[in-house]
Formats: structure tokens, C-alpha cells, sequence
């Protein structure tokens, strides 16, 4: 039996040899993570103003496709760059209520999956793992709750553990390029 470990593809040895570009990756995704927590609230309005931005252009398009001949529904395809249109301007003009709009809109998602949940944990005696399932459900419908009745401060904790996610993984990506350049190293 032998004690030497096989050596690494040539695939492996040129992903190693980009290292440089990992911990780029890991660095930039660190940083953006310490803006969010730094400017939670800004940087929803940000992410809210580029949604609107690309609503607007997408809107243009649609209204200028409707007057194509090669377009199949002109009508449709006009009301849907309208409506995209106007849903654009709205949110740059009003970005983060936008963003809280949004929250109050997966608050109610969750309440209503959490009740249906609830509901079929209930309902379904033969269904396995009820109490799991109801579980999940109350979880749910009491973090629609809060959502629903405080959008304001949910869109922000929501930020932070964004922001605190993206600080944690650029650090393990940037851990991965220093293993990456060791193994290039050997």
C-alpha cells in the first residue's frame, strides 16, 4: 500500500495558478458586504433605484417592439412596456418606499404559506412530520407578521444580514485563494 497522494490534474493546477483572481473576488465581495453594513438603508435605495433604471429601459424596448411589424401582439407588448415604464419612474422617484413595499409584500407571502402550512399540519393526519410542518408554518406566519408590521426596520435587519453573509463569505473566499496558492506553490 503506498502513502503518496495522487497529484493534482491539470485542471487543478491551472485554477490554482488564478489564485490572484480568487482573492480579487474575496476582497470585493468582503467589501461589499461592509458597505451594506456600514449604509444598509442607502444601499437598499441603490439596488431600489438600478431596479428602476432597468424597469425604465425595459419598458422603452417593449414600446418600441410594439410598433415593429415582426411584433406578434403590438398591443400587449405595448401595455407591458407602459406599465414597465411607469412602474420605473415610480420607484427611482420613490426608492425606498419601494423597498418597503416589497417587504410588506413577502410579509404576506410568508403569513399565507404559513397558515396554509398550519392548516395542512392540521388538516392532514396521515401527513408525516406534522409537527415539523406546523412548526415551519407558525414560523413563518409570525415572521410575515413582523415583516408586515414593521417594514421599515425588517428591510434594514434584512440588509445587515446581508451585508454580514457577503463580509463572512468573501472571507472564505479569500481563504480558498491562499489554499489555491499554496497549491500552486507545490
Amino acid at each position: 500500500m503506498s502513502n503518496t497522494s495522487p497529484l493534482p490534474g491539470p485542471g487543478a493546477l491551472a485554477l490554482a495558478r488564478e489564485w490572484p483572481t480568487v482573492m480579487l473576488i474575496g476582497v470585493l465581495t468582503g467589501i461589499l458586504g461592509a458597505v451594506v453594513l456600514a449604509w444598509p438603508s442607502e444601499t437598499l435605495t441603490v439596488l431600489a433605484v438600478i431596479l428602476g433604471i432597468q424597469l425604465i429601459v425595459m419598458g422603452l424596448y417593449r414600446l418600441i417592439s410594439a410598433f415593429s411589424s415582426e411584433t406578434v401582439s403590438p398591443g400587449l407588448t405595448g401595455f407591458v412596456g407602459l406599465v414597465g415604464l411607469v412602474a420605473g419612474i415610480v420607484i427611482v422617484r420613490n426608492p425606498f418606499e419601494t423597498v418597503t413595499v416589497l417587504a410588506v409584500v413577502l410579509g404576506v407571502v410568508w403569513i399565507v404559506g404559513g397558515t396554509i402550512d398550519v392548516i395542512t399540519a392540521i388538516a392532514d393526519s396521515s401527513a408525516e412530520h406534522r409537527g415539523w410542518l406546523a412548526m415551519g408554518g407558525l414560523l413563518s406566519l409570525a415572521a410575515g407578521i413582523v415583516v408586515v408590521a414593521w417594514p421599515d426596520p425588517t428591510v434594514t435587519v434584512i440588509a445587515w444580514v446581508s451585508g454580514l453573509y457577503l463580509v463572512i463569505f468573501g472571507i472564505f473566499v479569500i481563504m480558498n485563494a491562499f489554499a489555491l496558492r499554496s497549491a500552486a506553490k507545490a
